[in-house]
């Protein structure tokens, strides 16, 4: 067997030409610890892109003008050094903020924002956004607090290569942790609590949600028609949406009244339910837990039925299709669901696993979504599910 030996000068070229061509880049990134008193809107200004940012325990409440307490508009670490839920890094809202951490390009036009962690903080209190990202690649979120921020706890949008993980997320008006026009995404082992809907995805491409604690909202899993969407319509990134993996979580008392504003769409959700398929494709819906949502356990509805009572009256600028399609739901196990369903004409639809869809006359019905080897596990006697139009979908394959 021969052997492949290099001389003693090769070995010290090949270290020294390392060494040369990673000095620029070691020397560029460096670490600025920010104490209380300081301000961390003025280490982030000051940084360089790639630079690590660690913030020591205490509150902050930045005097820089808002719109937001902290606006990040270049790649970098922030680092809480927390130790939650004691001992915090606490974000407060300043005169004029509206949101907490706000991340995006410094200007429209610039590309998006490449490398990002935020981590360790209690972001708590601002009008509108807890945690925002716009237009930001390859990025981590974990370990944080979203507490009381009243329009949307964690909110990435417009962004891709993104992992939200072990976050804990409640109080807002709208969703506690919303993922939209976003493509590769984890949302891992989160805890999303006290929001109409706990965990919101709209008009995103490849999205994995597994092993998050998602409970006490309106809604536990709002998985939603495009034209539920917050984004104006020409912002939307390219379709098809969907492969949106919803795995393994366990969504469970999800019966807590609607505190939306008044009049908005998201107002218009009903108490109880735990997952919810709202005119959404290719979406799976495997191993969950699913109990004591007294609505619904599981819910696949066409869009148009849910909003105007048909599927062919639901306005000339609704995206379409409206219709579920292409949806599996398997091996989940569902406990004591549909037992106190909101009193109104939303009352007869409870069900442990409800599919309220219709199909235009002559074309039969919708066969392209499938359930199979569900559990239903009820303590007591619990109301009749629904009797639908037409049977549920066929067992997957």
């Amino acid at each position: 067997m021969r052997s492949a030996r290099l001389s003693t000068c090769t070995v010290v070229v090949l270290v020294l030409g390392l060494a040369v061509a990673s000095t620029p880049a070691a020397a560029r990134a460096k670490t600025v610890t920010v104490n209380p008193g300081d301000s961390i809107q003025a280490a982030v200004d000051a940084a360089k892109p790639g630079d690590t940012i660690k913030v020591m325990p205490g509150d902050y409440t930045e005097t820089t003008p808002g719109p937001a307490a902290i606006t990040i508009t270049k790649p970098l670490r922030l680092i809480a050094q927390s130790k939650l839920p004691g001992v915090k890094v606490r974000i407060l809202p300043g005169a004029g903020q509206i949101h907490g951490i706000l991340v995006q390009p410094a200007q429209s036009t610039d590309p998006d924002i490449d490398g990002l962690t935020i981590q360790g903080f209690t972001v708590q209190g601002f009008q509108n956004m807890g945690i925002w990202l716009r237009h930001v690649k390859n990025y981590t979120i974990e370990g944080n607090e979203s507490i009381n921020n009243l329009e949307n706890g964690i909110f990435p949008t417009l962004s891709a290569n993104g992992l939200v993980k072990k976050n804990v997320s409640y109080g807002s008006q709208d969703a506690a942790l919303w993922v939209e026009g976003s493509e590769n995404v984890r949302v891992i082992k989160n805890e999303l609590a006290t929001s109409p809907t706990g965990l919101e995805v709209t008009i995103s491409k490849d999205i994995t949600v597994q092993g998050n604690n998602i409970h006490d909202n309106t809604i536990g899993v709002g998985l939603y028609h495009p034209a539920t969407a917050g984004l104006p319509q020409a912002e939307w990134p390219a379709g098809p949406y969907g492969s949106w993996h919803i795995i393994g979580n366990h969504v469970h008392h999800n019966n807590v009244p609607n505190v939306a504003s008044e009049g908005s769409e998201t107002s218009q959700l009903p108490y109880g339910g735990g997952i919810l398929l709202l005119g959404v494709q290719n979406v799976d819906v495997q191993k969950n837990l699913v109990e004591r949502n007294d609505f619904f356990g599981i819910a696949m509805i066409d869009y148009c039925l849910a909003v105007v009572g048909t599927p062919f009256q639901c306005g000339g600028n609704t995206p379409s299709p409206t219709a579920p399609e292409d949806n599996q739901v398997i091996k989940n196990t569902l406990v004591d669901n549909h037992a106190y369903p909101p009193v109104g004409p939303f009352q007869s639809l409870a069900a442990d696993i409800l599919e309220a869809q219709f199909s235009p006359p002559g074309t039969g019905f919708y066969l392209s979504n499938c359930f199979s080897k569900n559990t239903i596990k009820n303590a007591g006697p619990l109301p009749p599910p629904l009797t639908n139009p037409n049977p549920l979908s066929p067992e997957c394959p």
